[in-house]
């Protein structure tokens, strides 16, 4: 039913376009003469109404209400709202009937007039000449009892953009949220760049690439897991401090955590010790945690308070895992052990898939202990084989040199304070995640000669650091899914015959 109002108010608006073009009117203007912002008139408004100033605004038609000879606007501009009245005697009675007639809420007007209160107090400007801007052939969506199916709201985001104010506040914090993390990067001397999102070796992360083909290069390529190794290729050509906030593509699973296209940050700095890496880490928690919340520290997300504030917790990995699972990871060592240990305590979780031991870990890891860490916490050293890019600690080669960010059981950051800069080491480590691969770990990484190669040329002690920015901002802005934080997500592409469908055999039942 409400497809075929929709459709039928669509007719009616061709019909008021036809009438409009008949008569002279430009319904999809080039330009504008506005002079004010609406937030520019409400936050003048005494002194132009004083000055007897005129102003010319322009917006969309959110809402109008008629009383004979008066017609009350509320219009839209990217600032804010305004009251607009449009008076008979002061726009003339064909002006005022034309407008009437072939103008619907969602146009684009442009109105000049002076500025006045209503007897109710509203600030309200008194519309001495309108001019259409952009005829809007579809109704807005408040029409059809707002916008809140979730798929047409991500499908569809500039519906649901113009419908829900608190969507547009979201996107312009998560603008704040970027803008924040460069700043307190160029604070630190930290230098942009960037770097390919198509690579011949899909390296840098463990994860399943997208694929794709260069005609005039007759060669296959991968989107970018991540631009670790390309970052790393420039600490070996010299630059000591360089980050990109980078867009990644990872061909998994979609879910309320993951999107298989997402915004990164990493960044690499040349002599930093794992002191250092702290203390940067923190900060840039802090500062966008204070652009968010006007310096507050405390965020709520699914009924849960948490807390920015102060020096977060560090716990050991091997320590989260025994106390989750009391499986020892110092004895459990190997994937034959682990996996028989995981067998006799009859922890339910699915092995079938899981190939190596890195894998098998991050598996137990991410069913039994992640979900449990709520409040904001460095988790640090992992089992070595579950970080291919990372140092071994010296004191316990048994662990990788690694750090992780976790927060309501999301990972937020991942690090190394020791990155890895032995290519022979480097090499060795390639050479397993071949063998993974090859029994069938589709996440496993590919060897890269290339970047081998790099390293032989020296790459001095080094820390580097990744953090989703999709995610940083579904915990600082509150909601459930990353998806509100992501103006497109990935969605399956809409079936409009199927819709239609839909429609007329609801229609039918409703009929019978």
């Amino acid at each position: 039913m409400i497809e075929n109002e929709r459709l039928e108010e669509q007719a009616v608006r061709l019909t008021k376009l036809e009438r409009l073009r008949e008569d002279g009117t430009d319904c999809f203007a080039s330009t504008s003469k506005r002079s004010h912002m609406t937030r520019e008139v409400l936050l003048n408004f005494e002194q132009l109404e004083a000055d007897k100033t005129f102003v010319t605004v322009a917006g969309r038609i959110k809402t109008r209400r008629t009383h004979g000879a008066m017609t009350f606007l509320d219009l839209e501009d990217g600032s804010g709202q305004i009251q607009v009245a449009l008076k008979m005697d002061h726009v003339g009675d064909a002006s005022y009937t034309k407008f009437n007639e072939l103008i619907d809420g969602a146009d684009f007007i442009e109105v000049h007039g002076l500025c006045f209160v209503t007897k109710r107090g509203e600030k309200t400007i008194d519309c001495d000449e309108w001019k259409l801007l952009t005829k809007a052939l579809l109704p807005l969506p408040e029409k059809w009892h707002g916008l809140t199916d979730t798929e047409v709201r991500y499908r569809k985001r500039y519906l649901d953009l113009i419908a829900n104010k608190e969507v547009r506040d979201i996107f312009a914090k998560r603008s704040l949220i970027v803008k924040k993390i460069r700043e307190v990067m160029d604070a630190h001397d930290f230098m942009e760049v960037e770097t390919p999102i198509l690579q011949t070796i899909a390296g840098g992360a463990s994860a399943r690439p997208f694929t794709t083909h260069h005609n005039t290069l007759d060669i296959d390529l991968y989107l970018r897991i991540a631009p670790e190794l390309y970052l790393k290729r420039l600490i070996v050509g010299g630059f000591e401090r360089v980050y990109e906030i980078a867009r990644c593509f990872r061909n998994e699973g979609i879910s309320f955590q993951h999107n298989p296209e997402f915004t990164q940050i990493e960044f690499y700095w040349a002599y930093a010790s794992y002191e250092d890496l702290m203390k940067i880490m923190q900060e840039l928690i802090h500062e966008t945690v204070s652009a968010v919340t006007d310096g507050r520290m405390e965020v709520t997300r699914d009924e849960v308070v948490l807390n920015f504030g102060g020096t977060f917790p560090v716990r050991d990995f091997f320590a989260l895992v025994k106390d989750r699972t009391s499986i020892d990871l110092d004895l459990e060592n190997t994937e034959e052990k682990l996996r028989a240990a995981i067998i006799s305590r009859k922890l339910p979780m699915k092995l079938d898939d899981v190939i190596g031991y890195g894998e098998l870990v991050d598996s137990l890891y991410k069913e039994f202990v992640r979900p449990h860490i709520i409040q904001p916490t460095f988790v640090i050293d992992y089992p070595a084989q579950m970080k291919p890019l990372a140092k071994r600690k010296i004191a316990e080669p048994n662990k990788a040199a690694a750090i992780q960010l976790v927060v309501q059981g999301i990972e937020v950051i991942n690090a190394y304070y020791y990155e890895q800069n032995d290519p022979i080491v480097q090499e060795q480590v390639f050479a397993e995640e071949q063998k993974t691969k090859e029994r069938g770990a589709e996440s496993a990484m590919s060897s890269d000669e290339d970047f081998i190669e790099a390293l032989k040329h020296g790459m001095p002690p080094t820390a580097g650091f990744g953090m989703g920015i999709d995610r940083l901002c579904s915990l600082l802005l509150g909601t459930h899914s990353i998806k509100e934080v992501i103006l497109f997500p990935t969605m399956r592409p809409e079936d409009r015959g199927q819709e239609i469908k839909k429609t007329k055999n609801q229609e039918n039942k409703n009929a019978i």
